[in-house]
């Protein structure tokens, strides 16, 4: 209202000087230029939900008389500033141009995009549909709120941990990697609240965030540990992270240790041994289990491991584990900690790829068995070419019997996970003289 007052105490002083020099035509024009617009106000858009007709999209849009946030579907967030009476804008980060929102009227506006450049994209169009109701009227002031709120829980975090920052066994419990990521996770999210969403109140959140983060860094380092006075950022933060790498199995290591420990490691040994060598790497990991666990184990010695492992042997010491039943998610976590075996050495062997599948499709099995659904299967058939055939399968496999299967007749040898593993039973029969197939099945787990 100041800035209209002093426009119209200009204009009345203009006015009278003009009137001085009996300038009728010049005082005319002027107040047929000048008066509509100091009488006119800014067009405000209504809150509410709108609906565009061009990229058939709907947008949350809430207004001021200076300011204009628009929340898009994908959750995107932008704030506009007030350009004129009718419009709001706002520049582009790479300042290559800006994005205008021309306001229609109270209930419709535009967008119109890279304004001021030669590359202008046609407008989008929208209208609105629904007004915020009641509820989105007390979440809009809770939302208010929750920076309050971000303030007392910024404090009570910090102060329960700040009083203690001093004491060694708080520092070595809190893990410096996940202190660390805290500003790979924050600091994007407050660039874009500041130079892009201009979302303030958001910004001040992920600020709090970042204090958090420093702070929680440099307890986990033992920066505050009087023992520590002395020793330098980058040693102190070597040390956090050495640490760390040391106690990274821990979770995993806990989780298998309940059931089955003396088979796991078993499982592990033959698993190191499948590609006829044993690296350091491999040995490494497992008598890192067998410490954690106190199993006591053979002596392992890289290179050619003193026993063959046989893949037969290995899989039905596999399938022996599964049915003491495990826990579903430490037979789950036997998943990782097969693949982490596979690859400890930086080379997946085919027998270790196959193994790996062939072990993970059992797990996949024994879990699915319980959660139930449809998983497929790779079935191993031996067809006889005649009666000599049928004879020597039934010398071979006499615990298998002949069946009538797709018009003929059928030993069916059993179901695997891998269809690689599959194949290579198929290959067993083959080099037998036999005529051995594979066969995709779907398998419904609940009735198997």
């Amino acid at each position: 209202m100041n800035i209209i007052n002093d426009l119209i105490l200009q204009f009345h002083l203009k006015l009278l000087d003009m009137m001085k020099r009996k300038d009728i035509f010049l005082i005319s024009l002027f107040v047929s230029l000048v008066a509509p617009s100091l009488n006119a106000e800014a067009t405000k858009l209504e809150d509410g939900f709108y609906f565009g007709s061009t990229l058939k999209d709907s947008v949350d849009v809430s207004s001021s008389n200076e300011n204009l946030v628009i929340i898009f579907s994908d959750g995107s967030k932008y704030s506009f500033d007030r350009k004129d009476k009718t419009a709001f804008y706002k520049k582009n980060i790479s300042n290559d141009g800006e994005t205008l929102i021309q306001v229609i009227d109270s209930e419709n506006f535009k967008i119109l995009h890279n304004q001021n450049t030669e590359n202008i994209k046609p407008y989008s169009k929208y209208t609105l549909y629904k007004k915020p109701g009641f509820l989105n009227k007390v979440i809009a002031a809770l939302v208010t709120s929750a920076l309050l709120f971000s303030l007392f829980q910024f404090y009570l975090k910090l102060n329960k941990v700040w009083k203690r920052r001093k004491i060694s066994e708080v520092a070595n419990s809190i893990s410096i990697v996940a202190s660390l990521l805290g500003f790979a996770t924050l600091v994007p999210f407050l660039l874009n609240s500041i130079l892009i969403t201009a979302d303030y109140p958001s910004s001040v959140k992920y600020i709090l965030g970042l204090i958090l983060a420093i702070a929680f860094s440099l307890i986990s380092m033992g920066y505050f540990v009087d023992e520590n006075k002395g020793v330098g950022f980058f040693t102190l933060l070597g040390r956090a992270l050495k640490t760390e790498g040391q106690e990274s199995g821990d979770l995993i290591s806990d989780m298998l240790r309940p059931k089955g420990a003396t088979k796991i490691i078993d499982i592990l040994v033959k698993l190191a041994a499948i590609d006829d060598d044993i690296a350091k790497e491999e040995i490494d990991l497992i008598n890192q289990f067998a410490s954690k666990w106190d199993i006591k184990i053979p002596e392992l010695k890289p290179g050619k491991p003193d026993q063959v492992t046989n893949l037969v042997e290995l899989k039905s010491l596999v399938q022996s584990y599964l049915d003491e039943g495990p826990d579903i998610e430490v037979a789950e976590g036997l998943v990782d900690l097969i693949n982490m075996m596979a690859e400890a050495d930086d080379e997946v062997t085919k027998e270790e790829e196959m193994a790996v599948a062939e072990f993970t499709g059992m797990i996949a099995h024994y879990v699915g068995s319980e959660k139930g659904g449809k998983m497929n299967m790779y079935e191993v058939n031996i067809v006889p070419q005649d009666d000599k055939q049928i004879n020597a399968v039934k010398e071979i496999l006499p615990e298998l019997d002949v069946v009538i299967d797709r018009g003929g007749k059928v030993f069916k040898v059993g179901r695997y996970f891998s269809e690689d593993y599959a194949e290579a039973v198929c290959e067993k029969y083959i080099t037998l003289g036999l005529y051995s197939v594979t066969s995709k099945v779907v398998v419904d787990l609940s009735k198997d």
